[in-house]
């Protein structure tokens, strides 16, 4: 009995949401982060001063992390659309406008 796992358009389908929520949130997060980076004090001993339970340094580091996950993902991202980020190009780019209905 051979049991061979192809991939469903259901499974491509739940795959790709995931991907999507994980970049809005960890993009969302990068934002949230970097505002409150850019609105915190400056100074001598500004770094020590508790931001929302965190000093500056560690909004910081956790900035960093984020942005690492970030960019991973959108890597990931952008391996698994690749073929739809090309048909997209390409068809903005007007080189491939006589393949869509109605044009």
């Amino acid at each position: 009995m051979t049991f061979e796992r192809r991939p469903t358009a259901l499974n491509k389908a739940y795959v790709r949401s995931i991907i999507a929520i994980s970049m809005i949130t960890v993009w969302s997060a990068m934002v949230i982060t970097g505002f409150l980076l850019y609105v915190a004090p400056t100074g001598p001993r500004s770094g020590r001063l508790p931001i929302l339970f965190l000093t500056k340094g560690q909004w910081g580091d956790l900035h960093f992390w984020i942005g690492l996950a970030a960019i991973s993902i959108t890597v990931i991202h952008i391996v698994i659309d690749w073929k739809a980020l090309r048909g997209c190009v390409r068809y903005l780019a007007g080189l491939d406008r006589s393949k869509v209905p109605g044009a």
